[in-house]
């Protein structure tokens, strides 16, 4: 009997988020695969099922666990915190089963979940309505030089941006640095947003600018955006004109 994985996107942490397709998708799991966190917070609909769970920086032994899972004919779901494909397990699967031995017997299917740059501009009004760009801190896979370069180009082509991975214990400086480059292409008065744990219980959401961002605010789990040059704030939200007349 074939096996199938499915990399699954939860979105940003409540239910009430998830598509249909990644409930359905779960559900018709035999065993699900995951970070401890992404695995609690489909803890209710895990009933029956065999879970392993796997801290942060283990990714590679879990997409491992769940390709040999579905070699043996199993159903796996692999959980994956906003999108299964942005910085999520979905390219790392397919790398693994792409020379697998039992790759023609195993199915796969990505489902798309809603992405932390997009949870987070809905709460903060509408700063992302036309081009943006996403960049991650973390220096884990990425040479920081790389990084900055990247965060160079997205400001010279005026992108809103969305910074994910802002700052750990272990590279609490790298904000900062970021935030410097920023300043040289956009005024201080630019709106920039930061958003903590989006759509759960303890969410935060803190309104600002270049000139007052606070890097000791943010954590891992933040999203910042930043707007564009044209970028403005009204009555409390952040408001990207997208260009109509009115």
């Amino acid at each position: 009997m074939k096996g199938k994985i499915f990399v699954v996107g939860l979105g940003p942490g409540d239910p009430g988020n998830m598509t249909p397709r990644a409930l359905q998708a779960i559900e018709s799991c035999q065993v699900l695969v995951g970070y401890t966190v992404y695995i609690e917070q489909v803890q209710e609909l895990s009933a029956g099922k065999e879970i392993i769970k796997k801290g942060m920086g283990q990714e590679i032994e879990r997409g491992r666990i769940a390709v040999e899972k579905a070699a043996a004919g199993n159903t796996v779901g692999v959980v994956c915190s906003g999108d299964g494909g942005a910085y999520g397990m979905a390219g790392l699967i397919l790398e693994l089963l792409k020379d697998h031995p039992a790759r023609v017997d195993i199915a796969w299917e990505v489902i798309p979940g809603i992405t932390a740059a997009l949870s987070c501009s809905s709460l903060l009004g509408a700063p992302i309505v036309e081009d943006f760009c996403t960049i991650s801190l973390s220096d884990y896979m990425t040479p920081w030089e790389k990084i900055i370069t990247r965060l160079e180009k997205a400001c010279e082509g005026d992108f809103t941006l969305a910074i994910y991975n802002p700052r750990s214990l272990a590279r609490p400086d790298y904000l900062g640095l970021a935030m410097d480059v920023i300043k040289k292409h956009r005024t201080e008065d630019t709106p920039v947003g930061i958003v903590r744990n989006a759509y759960r219980e303890d969410q935060s959401i803190i309104l600002t600018t270049l000139k007052e961002f606070d890097p000791e605010v943010v954590d891992m789990f933040c999203t910042i955006i930043v707007g564009n040059s044209r970028t403005y704030i009204a009555n409390g939200v952040m408001i990207t004109p997208r260009g109509y007349r009115i």
